[in-house]
């Protein structure tokens, strides 16, 4: 009243609505914030977090059978992540918490439609992710190779299922409300939010996917202190292999290890082996 008149009258329902509404959102923005924290741009890496059982597992095979098979288990995991998918959904995300605001505000902006049309898109893309490879048996050796397509399509597959359950809450039944001429707000609200969990949840699945392939790239790459006096190199694709001062190498490739790589840029004495043999010196110090 001393605001400038009586207060507006309101329907109990909506206001109920709105509160709820209110409260989700901000506890939703919360697990958001938490999960940006890994969040990637276009073209990153993928995201390096805290190693689960199923990661550590594959550093602690023979770095000998780890090198043998890396290209076989960099193109497994390059299989299961022709796109970025924390992107992905991190969007989906983003663009649901969006709608979620307007909605709070009874508007909606011009471009939410279309918007939501690029989220069901790329979700599509996200449900098109390989499906699990089974190796033949007669393949020996190739347990460790199996190991890593094993552990990548038991995350993709969680990923995939989840996406696929987002996909078509928002495809049949949040947006048909946009092809209504009187919509109802509480009712698209409600929806949102039940997209918004589901999203939640599928972006967490985008994560460990990520989390896996970082996990692959590491055991076909981190070679530090692994003994490799005795491995065939003949023909092994060695670019991009991370070493140190206490990687035995065989003695008639020391030499040329040496005058192919260059010092990492950590600082700490790491070496990452090059394309060709590099112009210049790195200490024997190192």
């Amino acid at each position: 009243m001393s605001s400038g008149g009586p207060p507006e009258l309101r329907d109990p329902d909506q206001m109920l609505g709105r509160l709820l509404a209110s409260v989700h959102r901000r506890t939703g923005d919360a697990v958001v914030g938490r999960l940006a924290l890994n969040r990637r741009g276009p073209g990153e890496a993928a995201v390096v977090g805290s190693a689960a059982p199923a990661e550590g597992l594959l550093m602690q095979r023979p770095a000998s059978v780890r090198l043998k098979y890396r290209e076989q288990a960099m193109n497994c995991a390059r299989r299961y992540w022709p796109l970025n998918v924390v992107k992905v959904m991190g969007d989906a995300v983003d663009a649901v918490q969006d709608l979620i605001a307007d909605l709070e505000e009874e508007r909606l902006a011009d471009a939410t439609c279309d918007r939501l049309l690029r989220v069901s898109s790329g979700m599509g893309r996200v449900l098109a992710l390989p499906q699990h490879v089974q190796l033949p048996l007669a393949l020996a050796g190739y347990d460790y190779v199996q190991e890593v397509e094993d552990y990548l399509s038991t995350c993709t597959e969680r990923l995939v299922a989840q996406a696929r359950s987002s996909k078509q809450l928002l495809d049949s039944e949040l947006s048909p409300y946009f092809h209504v001429s009187e919509a109802s707000w509480l009712g698209m609200l409600e929806v949102s939010q039940d997209l918004a969990d589901d999203l939640d949840l599928a972006h967490r699945e985008a994560l460990s996917l990520s989390r896996a392939v970082a996990a692959v790239e590491e055991a076909s790459t981190d070679f530090r202190g692994a003994d490799l006096q005795l491995v065939d190199l003949d023909g092994v694709d060695l670019e991009g292999i991370r070493w140190d001062a206490s990687t035995g190498w065989p003695p008639e490739w020391k030499e040329r290890i040496w005058k192919a790589s260059l010092a990492a840029s950590t600082g700490d004495g790491d070496l990452i082996v090059g394309v060709k043999p590099s112009d210049s010196t790195v200490s024997a110090d190192i």
